[in-house]
Order: structure tokens, then sequence, then C-alpha cells
């Protein structure tokens, strides 16, 4: 029996708004007064809801160099990856949010339709070609900047300078917060990487945090990790 999805890379499996609002509590902030990153957002709806709703959401990934429709293509490839798996696997999953792989499949297919129609209008407006650890943006251009299944969960592909360096970078763009979720690999055990982050002295002076949030589907992803810059 399997214990984790077998990817071989960084997939693209999009998360709406609403999932995102549950995963990094945004009901703790004025969304109105920020100005929000999504780092390493793939093909996720968050940008093009949050923008519909009037938010400044700016969304930033390597990928945003290439056309709608490849993006739409590779977008589908990975999700048919990973629903072909999880029958096998739905043991490691909470299935009160989503009642069925089905259910799951289409939410996640209705992420990558709002995000492919978003980006083949915005994409020069949200969209950021952007090779993380590094990044163009100004200092503090950001207030909030928010991590969403990309950090920790791909500690076997990503090692811990690629997460050490990734945070400093996010240190210099975001005024305010930084927002991790989750903070488990793929065996939904917590990364050896928190801690090391956690008591890495480069980071000393940034207090930090982590809080369970109402948003559990891979079994034990229910944490998010709050770095405070200020």
């Amino acid at each position: 029996m399997q214990d984790q999805l077998d990817l071989q890379d960084i997939v693209l499996l999009g998360r709406t708004f609403d999932e995102y609002y549950q995963m990094f509590q945004l009901d703790s902030l004025n969304l109105q007064n920020e100005r929000i990153l999504d780092v390493a957002s793939g093909v996720s709806s968050f940008c093009a809801e949050a923008n519909a709703r009037g938010y400044n959401v700016t969304a930033s990934d390597r990928i945003y160099n290439l056309p709608p429709r490849e993006l739409e293509h590779k977008g589908k490839q990975d999700l048919n990856n990973v629903m072909w798996q999880l029958p096998e696997l739905s043991h490691l999953y909470r299935w009160h949010r989503f009642r069925s792989v089905e259910a799951l499949r289409t939410n996640r297919e209705r992420a990558l339709r709002l995000f492919v129609a978003d980006y083949s209008q915005h994409a020069q407006e949200r969209y950021v070609p952007t090779d993380y650890p590094a990044s163009t943006f100004k200092d503090k251009g950001f207030t909030i900047s928010l991590v969403s299944h990309f950090l920790f969960l791909y500690e076997d592909q990503l090692d811990y300078n690629f997460h050490k360096r990734t945070l400093r970078e996010l240190t210099r763009i975001t005024s305010k917060e930084i927002r991790i979720f989750p903070i488990v690999n793929l065996r939904g055990v917590r990364s050896s990487y928190v801690d090391r982050l956690l008591n890495d002295n480069d980071f000393q002076n940034l207090r930090k945090a982590i809080s369970k949030v109402n948003y559990e589907f891979m079994i034990n992803a229910n944490e998010l990790l709050t770095v405070y810059i200020r």
C-alpha cells in the first residue's frame, strides 16, 4: 500500500479562494487593506477570485511565461495523474470537505478553469514569472505573502537551502506577514525543515507561530506557520 502520492515534480493542482480563506485564516485580515502575494501559485484560482472581489492580489510562479493553453494542458495532466492515484491513498485524506474523489476533481477542475480564464486576460497585470528563491519584486512590495503547498510539502525535491533562501527572499519583499500552509511533507508528517527554520540563527529576529486552522484534507495537514516581519 502506498503511503504518499508518487510525484516526481511539483504538480499543478489548483485551489480555490474558499480553500485559501480557510487554510490561511484570512478572516483575521482586512483583505481590502492588504497587498497580497501568492507564492508559487500555479493554477490556483485564488488570484482570479480575489481580484474579482476587489482585493489586491498578485500571483507568482516560474510557469507564468507559458501560454494559457499549455498551462491548461499541464494542469489537466497533473490532475489526472493525482486522481488516478487517489483511490489507493484515500486513507490518507479526510473526506468531509470533498465527499468523493469525483467531488475533489470537480473542485480542482473549477479552480483550473477560473485560473486559465483570468490568466488569459490578465497575465501581464497579475501573474508574474518568478523562479524562487529569487524574485524581481521590490523591497516590502507586499504586506502579506501566502505560500500554499510548496515549501515543506516537497521537502524531498526542495532541499533546506532552497527553503531558507526562499524564506529570506520573502522577508525582503513582505512587510507584515508570511503565511505557509501546510507544514507537512507528502507523507503527512511535519517536515523536518520546520524546526530547522524556527531555530535558524538567520531568522532569530523574526517572531514565528504555528496555529491550527479549520482546514484539513490531507491527514495532519491542519497547521499554519506564520512569520511576522514586524
